[in-house]
């Protein structure tokens, strides 16, 4: 997989470290995210996002996470005390955000990175929540705007999405200008379909 490097099957390690350009990480085979990059995780329910969020929380980057579920919830469910959350909410609020204005989002995020020295990780869950309020296109839009600042600082954004949630040629656009990582659970389902598809060509011989 492209951005990726793939080691042999060590057992996880209690600590993590972090180079200058590419965060390790420990999901099944070790894997190191690049730094100044969005990746787009395929998954059905953002777990294994938050998994790999969690684990650049503990290297001591600063953190924050942009989020549809409520932030007291986020934070116990995934360990996650002393982060910065910011809830995707009509309701008004301090750290809630109206998911129409992605203008004022986008500068939240922006400024919360520039602000860490340009060296950050943003989780941004809730893509699906926003392509419902704003659409597709401006979706797009406000992605690419924030890969773009990305590119020039060395912060690393995740960015889960349930690619049941879109269209072919929306989730290729998505997918044309981030890193993808699909999760354990995505890639299975897929291996599950592939298989079903050959013994279905087997058996109408």
């Amino acid at each position: 997989m492209d951005g990726f490097t793939r080691e042999g099957q060590d057992a996880p390690r209690e600590g993590v470290s972090v180079s200058p350009e590419i965060v390790p990480f420990e999901a099944g085979p070790p894997l190191e995210l690049s730094r100044g990059v969005c990746h787009l995780v395929k998954e059905k329910k953002p777990d294994f996002s938050f998994y790999l969020f969690g684990s650049l929380v503990k290297t001591g980057l600063p953190a924050l996470c942009v989020t549809r579920q409520y932030p007291d919830r986020v934070r116990r469910e995934h360990s996650l005390r002393d982060i910065r959350v910011i809830w995707l909410s009509h309701t008004p609020g301090d750290d809630y955000h109206n998911p129409t204005a992605l203008g004022v989002l986008t500068k939240a995020i922006c400024k919360f990175i520039e602000e860490s020295g340009g060296e950050a990780v943003v989780l941004i869950d809730g893509l699906e929540y926003i392509m419902v309020n704003n659409g597709f296109l401006q979706t797009l839009m406000f992605v690419e705007q924030v890969n773009e600042f990305v590119m020039q600082r060395k912060a690393i954004v995740i960015l889960p999405v349930s690619p049941e949630a879109l269209e072919e040629k929306e989730l290729a656009l998505l997918e044309r200008n981030l890193e993808v990582v699909e999760a354990p659970s995505i890639k299975m389902d897929m291996e599950t379909k592939q298989v079903s598809k050959l013994l279905d060509t087997y058996e109408g011989k």
